[in-house]
């Protein structure tokens, strides 16, 4: 009687090493039809699936149908595919299954390989939360840094850009117009008679009128319009791409808004009003000095000839 082409399992000692092996492993048979016949399955295996097989071929109608699938979806594209175990408790243990060739004479028969990857998922989950935490924790610091930086430029009553930052942003707006050969004006504010109101009605009144012209200032600016709070009731703004004609109007709309506004304290209406001077670049000055320097010349001039008016230098 001539003998067959030996397979895996009728090698000498197969069937000892096989079954000594801790992971689980499958003798697998594609049959003609693309069935798949499970030829020998170690201890380990049964154990997973807690089977008692006791026939030598083994079915696969005992096995859980998702395993079924990803095992037949193995088959097909000769890929890894991951499969769950999961067990009452909502514990899943992991596995990578993949296919190998244990006899090239044999390109039907397959070894099963299942690993046990549970405990590298969970070291790659908990080192994803980790990551995530520390890039939350790396964002929060970055907002923090941001709050700090923009409290640092921004005065507290009014949330204007402070005095500080006025240096900064003039010489970015002057290089801006001279490269691209644009105006730019400068509108210096001040709040007329305003040491007799905080004589007469207190600072807290005081406060409340600066918080009230801040508010006037920008729902009546442009978007590209940069305000700042100068010092005390004085208030600055640059105007880029804004020629003197244009500045002169945008400084009465001001002056007008604020002196239609109201403010009530100790039971009696005050009326406030603001003086104004502007400067314009290139016509009186070409640097941020003399630019704020005309504009608080023209201001004097406007407070000398009577406040509540805008002048230009």
């Amino acid at each position: 009687m001539t003998k067959g082409p030996s397979t895996p399992h009728s090698f000498p000692g197969w069937t000892d090493l096989f079954q000594s092996l801790s992971m689980p492993f499958v003798l697998l048979q594609r049959q003609t039809n693309q069935k798949i016949k499970l030829l020998r399955s170690n201890t380990a295996f049964q154990q997973l699936f807690n089977l008692r097989l006791t026939s030598r071929t083994q079915g696969l109608n005992q096995l859980p149908a998702d395993f079924i699938s990803q095992l037949q979806l193995l088959c097909q594209h000769q890929k890894p595919v991951f499969w769950c175990l999961s067990s009452d408790q909502d514990n899943c243990r992991q596995f990578k299954m993949q296919l190998e060739q244990p006899d090239p004479s044999d390109p039907a028969c397959y070894l099963l390989v299942m690993q046990d990857i549970s405990e590298q998922q969970t070291a790659l989950l908990l080192l994803q939360q980790q990551k995530d935490e520390l890039q939350k924790r790396l964002t929060d610091i970055e907002q923090l840094k941001n709050r700090i930086s923009e409290q640092a430029i921004r005065d507290p009553l009014t949330n204007l850009f402070n005095r500080r930052f006025l240096n900064e942003f003039m010489e970015r707006e002057l290089a801006l117009a001279r490269r691209n050969q644009k105006p730019l004006a400068v509108v210096m504010l001040d709040l007329d008679h305003f040491k007799q109101l905080n004589d007469q009605f207190g600072h807290q009144t005081g406060d409340t009128v600066i918080e009230m012209v801040a508010k006037h200032l920008l729902r009546q600016s442009r978007r590209t319009d940069i305000l700042f709070r100068y010092g005390g009731e004085e208030f600055l703004v640059i105007l880029p791409n804004t020629n003197a004609a244009q500045a002169r109007h945008l400084a009465e709309n001001w002056r007008q808004h604020v002196q239609q506004a109201q403010i009530f304290a100790k039971h009696q209406t005050i009326s406030i009003t603001l003086s104004a001077g502007l400067a314009c670049y290139p016509e009186h000055g070409t640097t941020a000095f003399n630019l704020i320097q005309a504009a608080d010349e023209a201001l004097y001039q406007a407070k000398a000839a009577g406040r509540n008016q805008v002048m230009m230098c």
